[in-house]
C-alpha cells in the first residue's frame, strides 16, 4: 500500500505562488487537522444520554464530560483552520486534472463546498455540547438537554457536508489518480457511512439510532483520508535546493 499517487497522474502545477517550505508546510495541515480530530472527537463527550432520561442522568453526564468538553471543542476548532488550509490545497490538486480529466473540475468543486459545510457543522455540534457541560453537574438539568440536544442539527449538517466531500474526492481520486486509488475507496466508504447517519432523523434523533453508529466509521474514514493524502501531498512537493550559485565561467 503506497502513499504516493501513480506516475504521471498528476499534471505539472502552473504556478507555484507560494515558496516550496510553504506548500509543504500547507500539505501537512491535513495530517494536524486528523490529530486535532480526533483528539476533540474523543474528549467531546458527544454521546449524550437519550432526550427522555432523567435529570440525574444528565446532571451525572455534564459532570463527567464538562471538564474535557471545552478542550475537546477548542481542539476541534484548531483542527478546523487546519483543515480549511488542507481543503485548499485538495481542491488545487483535483484542478489541476481537470484539463485531461472530464468533470473533475465540478468534482473540485463539490468537494471544496462539502468540506466547508462539514467543518462547520462539527464545530457548531461540539461547542453546543462544550457549552450544555460548561457548569458541570451544578446547571439546571432542564438547560444541559436543551442545549446538548440542539447539538444533533449540526452533527446532520456535518455529516452532510462531510459525505459530500468525501463522495466528490472519492470519486474524482478513482477517475484521475490525483491521490492514491486506494484512499479513493476509503474516502467513498466514509461518504456511505456519513450517508446512513441521516435516517437517525427518520426514527427520531432524541434517542440512540443504531444508524446514528455510522458516524463514527464516517470520522474514521475522514481521519485516514485526511493523512493518507496529507503525506501525498507532501511527497509530492519537491524540498527546495538551496546551495551556492554556479559560477560564471571565466574568460
Amino acid at each position: 500500500m503506497t502513499l504516493e499517487p501513480t506516475p504521471g497522474s498528476r499534471s505539472p502545477r502552473s504556478t507555484d505562488a507560494l515558496p516550496r517550505r510553504w506548500q509543504r508546510l500547507l500539505a501537512l495541515s491535513g495530517f494536524a487537522f486528523a490529530v486535532l480530530l480526533l483528539l476533540g472527537w474523543f474528549l467531546s463527550g458527544g454521546n449524550t444520554p437519550d432526550y427522555t432520561a432523567t435529570d440525574e442522568d444528565w446532571r451525572t453526564w455534564a459532570g463527567e464530560v464538562g471538564p474535557r468538553s471545552g478542550i475537546g471543542a477548542s481542539l476541534i476548532l484548531f483542527g478546523g483552520v487546519a483543515f480549511l488550509y488542507f481543503v485548499a490545497t485538495i481542491r488545487s490538486t483535483l484542478g489541476s486534472a481537470e484539463p485531461t480529466v472530464r468533470w473533475s473540475g465540478t468534482l473540485g468543486y463539490a468537494a471544496f463546498g462539502g468540506a466547508l459545510v462539514g467543518i462547520a457543522g462539527i464545530g457548531m455540534a461540539l461547542v453546543n455540547v462544550a457549552s450544555a457541560t460548561s457548569r458541570g453537574a451544578d446547571a439546571d438539568p432542564v438547560a444541559i438537554r436543551a442545549v446538548a440536544a440542539a447539538s444533533a442539527g449540526p452533527y446532520l449538517v456535518a455529516a452532510m457536508g462531510f459525505a459530500a466531500f468525501l463522495g466528490a474526492v472519492g470519486l474524482s481520486t478513482l477517475r484521475s489518480g490525483s491521490f492514491p486509488r486506494w484512499t479513493g475507496v476509503v474516502a467513498l466508504v466514509g461518504a456511505v457511512a456519513f450517508l446512513i447517519t441521516f435516517l437517525t432523523a427518520v426514527v427520531g434523533l432524541g434517542k440512540d439510532s443504531v444508524f446514528g453508529y455510522g458516524f463514527l466509521p464516517g470520522i474514521l474514514a475522514l481521519v485516514v483520508w485526511s493523512m493518507a493524502t496529507s503525506i501525498a501531498e507532501y511527497r509530492a512537493v519537491p524540498p527546495s535546493t538551496r546551495g551556492p550559485a554556479p559560477r560564471e565561467a571565466e574568460g
